[in-house]
């Protein structure tokens, strides 16, 4: 199910959602008379695949961590080969075109060592541009591209790091009169990284309020709590979740025993709390619940979100 729903970025999503706003954006400049605008990037793609385990007992904290790096090798395959056809297509000598004193930078980063490239910054630039990414895409996926970068550089830290380096290029086409080089390919790119990131699509996490209910009671037992969580009355519940949040320490323990369900759920949470780290926020933003009816329901997400640090208790 994974693989099928990569499918759909690798012929589609990654070559057509940029071609929407770059239509957006001249429909525009030709309907309200404007030389630029560039929209923040409203239109997003998202998936439940690898994240809802609503009745699906598949879906197990490797399942995500297969999803999320699925993902992202999907998007660092498009980006590399993106940045590889930019370097064979912009050849162009300081001896006919100048270079901004940014794009010199990051062509003097890439230590390219070629001699039949010495007058060629931006692809130069390039070349260290893709061992960047290309060592990102190690980093955080595992992908590796059957086209090695000719140096190892270090990886970027953010998707944001990577599109600044790829502006350095366009500016410096637009400073020395070669703007319109970046319209086929480097403008398309720009945009699909803002909208895919590294991590090409969001996922959402999801699970039912049922599932919650019986893995907090099982916490809060452990920890010598209470041991009748789910008999107790709605007000007493939201008052005892309000008050585990706002406290510091954590209910599960490490030298307890616990049902294979609670160990399950807490594992995705782990997992997602260390895709927040690896990828941002923006990789898994949304937790589903199915069946909420009460404020309970929500408070026993946050109280599970706590056990993995995703939620902060003095940050309610």
């Amino acid at each position: 199910e994974i693989e099928n729903g990569l499918a759909y970025y690798r012929y589609t999503f990654l070559a057509e959602v940029p071609k929407i706003y770059a239509a957006l954006e001249a429909h525009a400049r030709r309907r309200f008379a404007v030389p630029e605008f560039s929209p923040p990037p409203f239109l997003r793609l998202g998936s439940w695949i690898g994240g809802d385990r609503d009745g699906n007992p598949f879906v197990t904290a490797e399942t995500l961590d297969y999803a999320v790096r699925a993902q992202a090798g999907v998007a660092f395959a498009h980006y590399l080969d993106q940045v590889h056809a930019l370097g064979g297509e912009l050849s162009l000598s300081t001896r006919l075109v100048e270079a901004t004193p940014g794009l010199a930078a990051l062509a003097a980063a890439a230590h390219d060592t070629n001699p039949h490239r010495r007058d060629e910054p931006y692809r130069q630039a390039l070349i260290g541009i893709y061992a960047r990414l290309s060592a990102t895409a190690r980093t955080l996926s595992g992908y590796v591209p059957a086209r090695a970068p000719h140096g190892e550089l270090p990886p970027y830290a953010t998707p944001g790091e990577f599109r600044a380096d790829l502006a350095v290029v366009r500016e410096s086409l637009a400073a020395n009169g070669a703007g319109p080089l970046a319209a086929r390919r480097l403008l398309p790119l720009l945009r699909a990284v803002d909208v895919f990131g590294f991590h090409l699509a969001e996922i959402d996490l999801r699970q039912n309020s049922d599932v919650h209910a019986a893995v907090v009671g099982e916490l809060l037992a452990a920890a010598g709590v209470t041991g009748d969580y789910e008999k107790l009355p709605e007000d007493d519940r939201v008052g005892l979740l309000v008050r585990e949040l706002a406290c510091p320490r954590l209910l599960f323990s490490p030298h307890l025993d616990y049902s294979p369900r609670l160990a399950s759920e807490l594992a995705i949470l782990a997992r997602a709390a260390e895709v927040h780290r690896r990828f941002g926020a923006d990789a898994l933003p949304n937790y589903v619940i199915s069946k909420c009816q009460s404020v309970s329901d929500l408070l026993e997400v946050g109280v599970l979100l706590k056990e993995v640090g995703l939620l902060r208790g003095d940050a309610l």
